[in-house]
């Protein structure tokens, strides 16, 4: 029953069907579920950066340094933990959507 739900809010979030979304995600409990989403928001995040072909990412390592190349990759994992939280928060916020509706329900 809560597998549902999960799958009903990300459905939810990302403005699409139940049956899309259980076709994007899987999984039996609700830490597979969580991590299927988790892998989902991932992928859709880096499908969203642009890809540096061989000149440009030796023109940016020329320019910023092997050392600071490194930071180019704490750029994109902030970046991902950013989106992420996102995420939960808009979880959160439809969780208390729904609280607020049961509670008028039953009074």
């Amino acid at each position: 029953m809560e597998h549902n739900k999960l799958i009903e809010r990300f459905a939810e979030i990302q403005g699409i069907t139940y049956e899309e979304a259980a076709e994007k995600i899987s999984g039996e409990t609700d830490e597979e579920i969580l991590e299927s989403i988790t892998n989902y928001t991932r992928a859709k995040i880096a499908s969203n950066m642009p890809k540096l072909n061989r000149q440009q990412r030796r023109a940016l390592q020329k320019k910023l340094g092997k050392k600071n190349m490194s930071d180019a990759e704490v750029i994109s994992e902030t970046a991902e933990k950013l989106n992420y939280i996102d995420l939960i928060q808009k979880l959160r916020k439809l969780n208390e959507e729904k609280e607020q509706e049961e509670n008028d329900t039953t009074n």
